[in-house]
């Protein structure tokens, strides 16, 4: 009961603060102090490490350092388990379309710890995913100044791949010095020699990532697949290499991790190089085979069947035999005795 009642309570107290929303200029947020003391807020911008906002019903503007915010909680309009399919699927026009509204209000308030951050980065590394550079550029000092280090680290790998994608390798090199992540720094390295035309040796990088830092998968996924890609510009140049290594690479990354963007990457990879038929075709000759097994299992039942059918056929003959051949033994012996 008193948890009904709880949630009653906070059902109501949302909906007056939504109702406010519509009269109170700003981003609705509820501001976590360091006390622990909560207090509804309407923001009204983040400018030069100050936070400024209004308390909920007050139309005046308090500004305090931003580092003296313990965090903030928003209240997004959109359904987060769409989103979460979206992007785990590789659908990152849909992820963008569902996170680029509600970005414009909360993206300038990221370096103050808040329930968006996961949602602001699902939204770079689909801008990321997508090729689009000028949106990564946009956002990259943004997530550095949200003093995480594994944001910052996204940052930098970020800012490589924007200097590869300008072939200003330079920049890329020297960005990538001062990435701190062995794995991350020996996954730009791969793809700097492939943008160099180097997919042979990109390749060579992708093993010593897989040898030495085999548990680290924040980086082994991206770098198998670019292991495929890397096979694939290495086709026509080595007997051994053909498109289906590329394939079969891209094959394994889906697989191995499900239900990921970068297994949805690699499946894209794989449908495009043909993988879904080379599948239906393995799939239906597979159960062609069975079906045969299952014919010829079938046929030898048949014929254990028929062969025990046959043998208690004869048994029966002669055991009906061996009767009628008593019976008209007994016949015969009576007809003497008379």
């Amino acid at each position: 009961m008193k948890r009904i009642l709880l949630s009653l309570v906070l059902f109501s107290s949302l909906m007056t603060f939504a109702q406010d929303e519509e009269v109170q200029p700003g981003t609705p947020a509820v501001l976590e102090a360091p006390n622990g003391k909560k207090i509804k807020t309407f923001l009204q911008r983040l400018e030069g490490g100050n936070l400024t906002f209004q308390a909920l019903k007050s139309p005046n503007d308090i500004t305090v350092p931003a580092d003296k915010i313990k965090s903030l909680e928003f209240f997004p309009k959109y359904d987060a388990v769409a989103l979460r399919e979206a992007y785990n699927s590789g659908d990152y026009d849909k992820t963008l379309s569902i996170l680029e509204p509600a970005m414009s209000d909360y993206a300038q308030y990221m370096p103050i710890a808040n329930n968006m951050r996961e949602a602001f980065v699902m939204m770079f590394d689909s801008y990321l995913r997508n090729n689009n550079f000028s949106m990564v550029r946009k956002y990259i000092d943004l997530m550095k100044a949200c003093n995480d280090p594994a944001l910052t680290e996204k940052a930098r790998v970020a800012e490589v791949l924007a200097a590869i994608n300008e072939q200003d390798f330079e920049k890329a090199k020297t960005i990538r010095s001062e990435v701190e992540s062995p794995a991350a720094s020996l996954y730009l390295d791969a793809e700097i020699k492939r943008a160099q035309g180097q997919p042979k040796e990109a390749v060579q990088t992708v093993a010593v990532i897989i040898a030495e830092h085999g548990n680290d998968m924040d980086w082994l996924p991206s770098s198998e697949l670019l292991a495929a890609y890397c096979y694939l510009d290495m086709t026509g140049t080595n007997s051994v290499i053909s498109t289906n290594s590329a394939m079969y690479t891209a094959r394994q990354v889906k697989n191995m991790y499900h239900g990921s963007p970068i297994a949805a990457d690699a499946e894209k990879l794989w449908v495009s190089l043909g993988g879904d038929e080379v599948e239906a075709q393995r799939l239906a000759e597979k159960a062609e085979r069975e079906a045969a097994r299952q014919k010829e299992k079938e046929e030898r039942e048949a014929q254990r069947k028929a062969t025990r059918e046959a043998a208690a056929a004869r048994k029966k003959a002669e055991a009906e035999a061996r009767k009628a051949m008593v019976s008209s033994t007994n016949t015969t012996t009576n007809t003497e005795s008379e």
